[in-house]
């Protein structure tokens, strides 16, 4: 477990702590937000990690824009879980 306390530099705030699951698969490393369902790769634990902060981030932004009526069930809950952890600076 590694836990992530910012996304700095991107404009949001983590409301608490997100605490991620990274292990290794082949030659990399995957860095997993299991309850959210979002994975990144890496050559090394901490790039992985990196990778996963920017893909929160991306995914964030991207979800919490759209309308409710336009997400799917799995981007519905997807959202839901991102919202309990982070908001907009």
């Amino acid at each position: 477990m590694v836990p992530i306390q910012t996304l700095a530099p991107e404009p949001f705030e983590l409301l608490k702590e997100i605490k991620v699951v990274v292990r290794p698969s082949d030659d990399e490393y995957i860095a997993s937000f299991v309850d959210a369902n979002v994975n990144a790769s890496g050559c090394t634990i901490a790039d992985a990690v990196s990778s996963l902060k920017e893909m929160l981030a991306r995914r964030f932004d991207r979800l919490d824009k759209m309308p409710a009526n336009k997400l799917g069930p799995a981007m519905a809950k997807q959202i839901a879980v991102l919202r309990s952890f982070i908001r907009r600076a």
